[in-house]
């Protein structure tokens, strides 16, 4: 029997990079353990999107800059 299940994974909103992309899971069957294991990898929720570390940085006075992006996600 083959049955369709719901799973989660973070997609950052700048470039599209998934948050298991070096991880031997695609995705979760938990939402929040899916945005746990995002954050794990460095991801950040700001105003209800995900930015991945390539997408955002944060100036001297500690403020988050989310960064242009050009290209969409490309493996490396």
């Amino acid at each position: 029997m083959i049955k369709e299940v719901i799973m989660y994974t973070v997609i950052c909103d700048g470039c599209g990079k998934d948050s298991n992309y070096d991880s031997e899971y695609s995705a979760w069957n938990d939402k929040g353990y899916a945005i746990d294991c995002a954050e794990n990898a460095d991801f950040i929720e700001h105003e209800g999107n995900h930015y991945c570390p390539k997408c955002y940085q944060y100036n001297d006075q500690d403020e988050l800059v989310l960064l242009p992006q050009d290209n969409l996600f490309k493996e490396d």
